[in-house]
């Protein structure tokens, strides 16, 4: 009995210790979203996936400078009418049925083809590149939408936080009216008021706490979370700034934009695509070696006897004189895809400077702008306090006090949106730079 209570305690003491860890719900930061989105999200994935399509046209392109082997082997029967037959000076009794193996390996490689592998290889190695560099443009882009989703997400539970407080406030203020009108210090107004600004504080609240599931549920949708799921995001601010001057933000964006690269890895492979249409203009020039065995016996054909086999090699010289124009065709074409890439590389390049600027002088506002919101709600917070005390002593009436509330949530909302401004605004100078 001793014992069966000493297990009963134990194990007691065990799901007491292991409760919390079953019923804490998972927290994500900023950090830990942009991790599950990287690997969630479609267009990721659809953007990696292209990338190992290029990268087996790379290794195709590659292939094109080893040689071809292959292997085969046939069978012929034919039937005519039984007899005799003198095979290595020997007499055989033959049944009408003659039979004929044949097994062969051959190999052949391109020597000279005008210069079009190596091009061709090259170009498809740009091309890789190109897919590649596509490809963190797609993240990139993704971490910026899930940093805008989860600021709003951390600024509508700012907002939250003091729709509460003002309702707190609201119901103290309902409270003192009331106590006021009971001793006759104020008048039946002054306490409906009150009334209808609490009943108003409490709506906004209602309205601030959608806000927070509708900002929680995009964020899980965003990075490829059930919606419905009890997942919760830290409320820390991450701290992220830049410290560096308009001309360093470019310098580091013109060498680091993914949407750069890309561009100039396409005008790469482009260049190549127009030099590989040259090749084909030369003469070609291929060897191919073979070896094969033929006996009329399985038995004999598969010993692979030197008696059975014989080598074949073959070495062949191609020139195109006329083709119909296709490799006219084909140039043009190609040059027509060479001054696509670049001027697409042209406008990308001042596409990006474009984005630096004005992303650096946003931030630049921004920056200003939290300053100017955090000095007025220091302002609104100070005039709400004496507005209080005032009304307080009977100095100053219900719509003063009311006012000062109003200019005090006004204030708080215009912190919380330049706390958002500004932290957008170092999303998009990082993006823009092709910084994560």
């Amino acid at each position: 009995m001793m014992i069966f209570k000493r297990i009963l305690f134990l194990a007691t003491l065990f799901l007491f210790m292991m409760a919390p860890e079953f019923s804490e719900a998972r927290v994500l930061s900023l950090d830990d979203c942009i991790t599950e989105a990287l690997k969630n999200h479609p267009d990721v994935v659809r953007a990696r996936g292209q990338v190992k399509r290029a990268d087996g046209v790379l290794w195709q392109s590659f292939g094109a400078f080893l040689p071809n082997i292959s292997a085969g082997g046939s069978v012929t029967q034919i039937n005519s009418e039984p007899g005799v037959r003198v095979i290595q000076d020997q007499l055989y009794q033959t049944s009408g049925i003659t039979k004929n193996y044949d097994l062969g390996l051959s190999a052949g490689l391109t020597v000279f083809d005008g210069g079009q592998n190596i091009f061709n290889y090259l170009g498809a190695r740009a091309d890789k590149s190109y897919y590649k560099y596509l490809s963190e443009q797609t993240e990139q882009n993704l971490i910026l939408t899930v940093k805008t989703t989860y600021y709003s997400y951390l600024a509508s539970e700012r907002t939250k936080e003091i729709r509460e407080e003002a309702v707190k406030r609201g119901e103290e203020q309902l409270k003192l009216a009331q106590s006021k009108f009971d001793v006759g210090s104020a008048s039946k107004s002054d306490v409906l008021k009150a009334k209808v600004q609490y009943g108003n504080d409490k709506l906004s609240l209602l309205e601030a706490e959608n806000a927070v599931s509708i900002n929680r549920a995009n964020l899980a949708y965003l990075i490829g979370i059930d919606v419905n799921s009890d997942i919760e995001f830290s409320r820390e601010t991450p701290k992220r700034d830049y410290s560096g001057s308009e001309n360093e933000a470019l310098k580091f964006g013109l060498s680091n934009h993914p949407g750069l690269l890309s561009t100039e890895s396409k005008l790469s492979a482009a260049r190549y695509g127009v030099k590989s249409i040259w090749g084909r203009y030369a003469p070609s020039v291929s060897v191919r070696v073979s070896r094969g065995w033929t006996n009329e016996y399985w038995g004999m054909v598969n010993d692979f006897s030197d008696d059975d086999a014989r080598w074949t090699i073959s070495t062949s010289l191609d020139f195109t004189i006329f083709d119909n124009f296709s490799r006219k065709a084909a140039m043009a074409s190609a040059k027509a895809s060479l001054n696509d890439a670049r001027v697409a590389y042209h406008y990308q390049r001042n596409s990006v400077a474009n984005e630096i600027k004005k992303a650096y002088l946003d931030m630049n506002k921004a920056f200003e702008a939290l300053k100017l919101a955090d000095e007025n709600e220091s302002a609104a917070t100070e005039d709400m306090a004496l507005v209080q005390e005032k009304y307080n002593l009977g100095a100053a009436t219900i719509l003063e006090l009311l006012d000062a509330q109003v200019s005090l949530i006004t204030a708080q909302n215009s912190k919380i949106q330049a706390e958002f401004d500004l932290n957008l605004a170092i999303a998009r100078l990082e993006n823009a730079m092709g910084k994560r």
